[in-house]
């Protein structure tokens, strides 16, 4: 897998700029490749940066497009926050982000992919052209606000969270007789997922005053609440993502009738393996994720990653692949990747945040089924 990685890291370092189509648009990936040499003379470099690169190169390779790519590589310094250029023929160049990009500038990039840090895509973004755009594809903690040029293509954190709340707002509305109850886990995360949950509940035209907040923690006695509970439809809601949680709660439903209980939450919840699938899926689940489920039928981009990559599932290559496919289309108001959406909402005088998010709906007797996110008024 190394070895796959390093050549398709070593034959774009070494393209020389006579060979390069004069009409190219010019691109630069700036990632913490943490490139040094090994005991063999080669170079090894972080697994996630080598992954990434690989599936979104594969991507600019397989694309037919007419916008031909130049695609420079950058290794990045997360400890000192610098930028550094390997050429395989000199020393090694290391940059300030302000000297980055006014290099950048002077080259004509357009995109700039990386470093997968917040804060460090954040940096470079400062020192932006106005004709360059500093693209995070990782960090669900930016803050674009004051930075035109920056693109935040993760959603941010909570948004999933925010997303069931409109969703059971308008449920709410369609079923005036059922009540939703939200689990209290008694941390801060709880607290902050609770906050959006309650704004998109809030924004969708529902009483949050009609939310009622359970105690989820160890300490309560989930069972004997839950037993002890009429049998009106009810929503039960878990934003967190803590597996024991999950199991107490779930075992306290099962005293409810399943056609009167449905379980909303996040992704991690319905796809953990240490949840007993009898007590999961016993009942309606209402779940949020970031990624589409059909991702897992693109056997052509799994067939691009293979010979890219050596291996096909490794999530980092599949964002990669996405994230490239993305900038190609270059579509400003929304675009559908293989893996993920992207729905851009652009900050006054600040850059764009994906807020796309993937709902779902299971039923025992139905099975899987999407779910459309819910407009605000």
């Amino acid at each position: 897998m190394g070895i796959k990685h390093l050549a398709v890291w070593s034959a774009t370092v070494l393209l020389p700029w006579a060979l390069r189509a004069q009409n190219a648009e010019r691109w630069a990936v700036v990632l913490p490749f943490q490139v040094q040499a090994d005991t063999s003379g080669g170079k090894v470099g972080q697994r996630m940066a080598l992954e990434f690169y690989a599936g979104f190169k594969a991507a600019l390779d397989s694309a037919a497009t007419d916008r031909p790519v130049v695609l420079d590589v950058y290794d990045f310094d997360e400890a000192s926050g610098t930028v550094l250029d390997r050429p395989l023929d000199g020393p090694v160049q290391s940059y300030s982000p302000k000297a980055f990009m006014e290099l950048l500038e002077a080259r004509k990039v357009h995109f700039v992919v990386g470093p997968f840090r917040g804060q460090d895509s954040e940096a470079l973004a400062k020192y932006a052209a106005s004709t360059t755009y500093v693209v995070n594809p990782v960090s669900r903690d930016m803050a674009v606000a004051g930075l035109p040029q920056l693109i935040a293509a993760a959603p941010p954190r909570y948004t999933e969270s925010e997303a069931l709340g409109r969703l059971a707002a308008r449920d709410a509305k369609a079923r005036p007789q059922s009540r939703t109850v939200i689990f209290d886990l008694g941390d801060k995360n709880s607290v902050l997922q609770r906050r959006a949950f309650y704004q998109g509940f809030a924004a969708h035209g529902g009483d949050t005053a009609q939310i009622q907040s359970w105690d989820g923690r160890p300490t309560a006695n989930l069972a004997e609440r839950v037993g002890r509970d009429d049998l009106i439809a009810t929503r039960f809601v878990l934003l967190d993502d803590k597996v024991l949680s999950a199991a107490r709660i779930l075992q306290g439903l099962r005293q409810r009738p399943a056609s009167q209980t449905e379980l909303w939450t996040v992704s991690t919840t319905v796809n953990s393996p240490s949840l007993d699938a009898f007590l999961l899926l016993r009942q309606p689940i209402v779940w949020v994720q970031t990624d589409r489920l059909e991702f897992a039928t693109f056997e052509t981009v799994d067939a691009h990653l293979s010979q890219a990559l050596g291996e096909s599932r490794s999530r980092w290559a599949w964002l990669g692949y996405d994230t490239a496919l993305m900038l190609l289309a270059n579509e400003p108001g929304a675009f559908t990747g293989p893996r993920r959406r992207y729905a851009w909402r652009v900050e006054a005088e600040g850059g764009q945040t994906n807020t796309a998010v993937e709902l779902y709906r299971y039923d025992p007797k139905l099975g899987v089924n999407p779910i459309k996110l819910p407009a605000l008024p």
